[in-house]
């Protein structure tokens, strides 16, 4: 059997009734060049000819891979399980398939970064980095990136040193952290535990300890403030933390968790226990992606907007790549309080 040939642009113009440089347009994600009843005709065509571009000549032409890295840096197996790193991709790669780029996503152990086959075979026009690690091994990740000189766009943390070609976005998660504690000190509580994920270092979720602790140093209320890692957040290692924290110190008055998930787990830890939430104990948790919803007592948590982070970086990563340079260096986008029962 003779093999099909490949569908052209020109053929897809003519079906379509319109010109190469509009299906072009449309192809490139340049939407805003065409009207909607245009950019219906394209796409219409493109699909019933089952329209595929030449990548190959393509990047001749325009010098381009037409691809995005996106590395995630996390020692766990199930880092796609985390609502936050999920929510940043899709916005990374919901806009940059607008943009007409393809995303190639890899996850790394921080021990292991050195060895990233993404890091070894650079085959991409640009990147998205989520680092996480001791101090020591972000700053080793990020001076790595920094040597391949590619546009890159680094979510949850700042690097040390100012760069045109990397561009960092982020929440405000110090300020966050102390707004969440702010209502918590509202009930004056005398003893305060705050729950981590110990198998991840997070400069994000550093900073909201941070900002917790300070919110509660200036208080000058708290009588006994607790920090318990919980494994790797999931609730056994939670309900198991908590209880060994319990036995030891009683159960306190406020419990603060730097993620929802963490959250449900010591609500769940309470609720076996037959301790008492608001009463005996305030609950909250951070990120609002859906879990403070799920139970019974919705949490008190803070709204994350880590799509729309997902969606600037993308965006801003677009631009640099057009003009060489990023425009700004530093996003912060701001967390808001969700108030629910557990408080």
């Amino acid at each position: 059997m003779p093999m099909k040939k490949r569908v052209t642009l020109k053929q897809v113009a003519e079906h379509a009734q319109v010109s190469p440089m509009t299906v072009s347009n449309f192809m490139n994600g340049r939407f805003n060049l065409m009207t909607p009843e245009m950019r219906q005709k394209v796409e219409q065509s493109v699909r019933e000819l089952n329209y595929r571009r030449n990548h190959g000549a393509h990047m001749l032409r325009t010098s381009k891979l037409w691809s995005i890295g996106v590395i995630v840096v996390d020692a766990s197996d199930h880092y796609l399980s985390d609502g936050y790193t999920t929510q940043i991709i899709a916005g990374i790669s919901n806009t940059l398939n607008d943009g007409g780029f393809s995303v190639i996503l890899q996850g790394v152990k921080p021990d292991a970064f050195d060895t990233s086959a993404m890091l070894r075979n650079v085959q991409t026009d640009g990147l998205c980095v989520l680092l996480s690690g001791s101090d020591a091994q972000r700053a080793h990740q990020f001076k790595l990136i920094r040597e391949f000189q590619q546009p890159t766009v680094l979510f949850l943390e700042a690097p040390d040193v100012p760069s045109d070609q990397i561009c960092s976005v982020m929440q405000d998660d110090y300020v966050a952290a102390r707004i969440l504690t702010q209502r918590v000190l509202k009930r004056r509580p005398r003893s305060v535990l705050i729950m981590t994920a110990g198998e991840n270092e997070w400069a994000a979720v550093n900073a909201r300890v941070a900002g917790m602790r300070d919110e509660i140093a200036q208080s000058g209320g708290v009588e006994q403030l607790d920090i318990v890692p919980s494994g790797d957040g999931r609730h056994r290692d939670v309900i198991t933390a908590l209880n060994t924290h319990a036995a030891q110190h009683g159960y306190p008055e406020a419990i603060m968790c730097i993620n929802d998930e963490i959250a449900l787990g010591a609500l769940k830890a309470l609720q076996r226990a037959s301790v008492d939430v608001p009463g005996q104990t305030c609950v909250t948790g951070f990120n609002a992606f859906g879990l403070h919803e799920i139970t019974a007592q919705t949490l008190t948590t803070m709204q994350s907007p880590a799509y729309e982070m997902g969606c600037v970086g993308a965006r801003e990563l677009l631009q640099a790549l057009d003009t060489g340079s990023f425009d700004q260096t530093t996003i912060t986008l701001p967390a808001e309080l969700v108030e629910g029962d557990t408080t």
